[in-house]
């Protein structure tokens, strides 16, 4: 039987991974490598956490599975849990299978509450690869599904500083791109229109970071209009960016908050839907919501979540992306940004990108990703080389020393590549 490689080339040699353990995994040949990127910027505790794997496996023991309708202990554990942590106002949850069954959810719940059918979503962001969230995405993954979309979906300009699609500056800029969403939100009819769907912090699409007004003025927005605005958090919240949701630190509170990967640190496949009260009551008080799957709030990931998030919190590793982040991105500068083909850095806590050109045109510089890839792995470290991003995402309980190592490694392996290039 020959498994299926998501997201891969079906022909393509795939490394073979047999132990973890903190920020280090090993291949079957022994070798050792630094988890550049958390595996999908999921592991954000590390592998081999023993806390996480012993509350799977009690929970396991003593009741591995029910219905996701059964009220259970650890069910009403992990949704105290989840209120310590919450924004103010999103004051109910629901517990699914992954990130993409969540923004499934969210735009459902939010056609639900508003009667309305249109989500807005930004080009260059990436929600999930089931339907809906592969359709509300906004990067080149969703080409080959783009003939079976469903409808809806409205996409807007990116906020994207680096490459303006207005060719204006940030600091001297009228902030174009909420001025463009507004507008587009005027175009659609504001009473068609059920969700603006963002993520807290752009991720695979490319670590697009939002200028600082950006998320107040989308919150201004959908409050004005009566629209749902979803933060999506799969891949930004749980420490990632420096608090427990990306969003939060904007200063901004949004109607729907999507989650998953960290929410148990990767270990089983989980994600959650953090929403306001009033946007399921009273309507479906004494009617049926229509949301769920059969594993849905599955009793094993939520023993496997209550042991992250309390390991978060008594390990203060929410915030350290914050305290760690000038050190880290400096780093990074100092030994990339002199590098010819190095166009953009970009971090926020622990999730960055290296944006990639060629030295010459300085066009995106995309053709050498398995290249890079390559080499990267030669010098011992496994990571995400996408079009020209070059992801850099560690667990949040990397050691400094070996986050400093590996930007050394980057930045050889980014020397040798301007050094085959120019032959």
């Amino acid at each position: 039987m020959k498994l299926i490689i998501p997201w891969s080339e079906q022909s393509a040699i795939q490394p073979e991974y047999v132990r973890g353990e903190g920020a280090f995994i090993w291949d079957e040949l022994g070798r050792r490598y630094f988890d550049l990127c958390s595996q999908l910027m999921a592991v954000n505790l590390g592998h081999g956490n023993r806390q996480i794997s012993e509350a799977m496996a009690d929970q396991a023991r003593n009741l591995a599975y029910v219905s996701p309708a059964a009220t259970v202990p650890i069910r009403d554990q992990l949704a105290g849990k989840m209120a310590e942590i919450a924004p103010p106002g999103l004051n109910r949850v629901l517990f699914t299978t992954g990130g993409a069954e969540s923004i499934e959810n969210a735009i459902k719940l939010a056609r639900l509450a508003t009667g309305r059918h249109k989500v807005v979503t930004k080009y260059r962001s990436y929600h999930g690869a089931t339907s809906a969230a592969i359709a509300a995405s906004g990067d080149p993954r969703r080409h080959s599904q783009a003939a079976f979309e469903p409808s809806g979906i409205v996409r807007i300009e990116a906020p994207y500083c680096t490459r303006c699609p207005w060719h204006q500056v940030l600091g001297r800029c009228d902030y174009e791109c909420s001025q463009h969403l507004e507008r587009i939100i005027e175009f659609e009819g504001p009473h068609t229109i059920a969700a603006i769907l963002l993520e807290g912090e752009s991720g695979t699409s490319g670590c697009i970071k939002y200028p600082p007004e950006y998320w107040k003025r989308a919150r201004e927005l959908a409050t004005r209009y009566g629209i749902v605005l979803i933060s999506d958090e799969v891949m930004s919240g749980f420490g990632r960016c420096g608090d427990w949701f990306a969003v939060s630190r904007y200063g901004v509170v949004p109607d729907i908050i999507t989650m998953a990967k960290g929410l148990t640190s990767g270990y089983i496949p989980m994600g959650g839907v953090l929403l306001k009260d009033s946007l399921i009551s009273p309507k479906f008080k004494g009617t049926m919501l229509p949301v769920g799957l059969t594993y849905a709030a599955h009793p094993v990931g939520c023993a496997a979540a209550v042991s992250a998030i309390t390991q978060y919190q008594e390990n203060d590793l929410v915030t350290r992306a914050v305290r760690t982040e000038s050190l880290i991105l400096q780093s990074l500068i100092n030994r990339l940004s002199g590098i010819a083909c190095v166009l953009d850095i970009r971090l926020t806590g622990y999730l960055g990108v290296v944006e990639l050109c060629d030295p010459g045109t300085r066009l995106p510089l995309s053709d050498w990703a398995p290249w890079i890839m390559d080499r990267l792995s030669q010098a011992g470290l496994v990571g995400i080389v996408r079009w020209n991003y070059l992801f850099f995402a560690p667990p949040l309980i990397a050691e400094e020393v070996d986050i400093l190592w590996a930007i050394t490694q980057i930045g050889a392996v980014l020397d040798e590549l301007v050094a085959t290039i120019n032959g």
